[in-house]
């Protein structure tokens, strides 16, 4: 778990160019600034569970009729 001294320490390492310092902590830190983020958006997150797709009971008739006819030559 990073503490705040330790995300202080990352972003002022980024700043300053040192890049090649901070590729360790990297992966941790970008996971928690996501979940961060994640938890600001709430049902705006498109992965939210309130964003999935609403199933019908029964399927629409219209669906299962044919798009388009075929002509055929006279």
């Amino acid at each position: 778990m990073m503490t705040n001294n330790d995300k202080n320490l990352i972003q002022q390492l980024i700043r300053a160019g040192k890049f090649w310092v901070v590729e360790d902590f990297m992966p941790e830190y970008n996971l928690l600034k996501s979940k961060e983020i994640i938890e600001q958006m709430g049902d705006k997150w498109c992965c939210h569970p309130d964003n999935a797709v609403k199933r019908l009971d029964v399927p629409l008739s219209i669906l299962n009729e044919p798009k388009f006819k075929v002509l055929k030559k006279k």
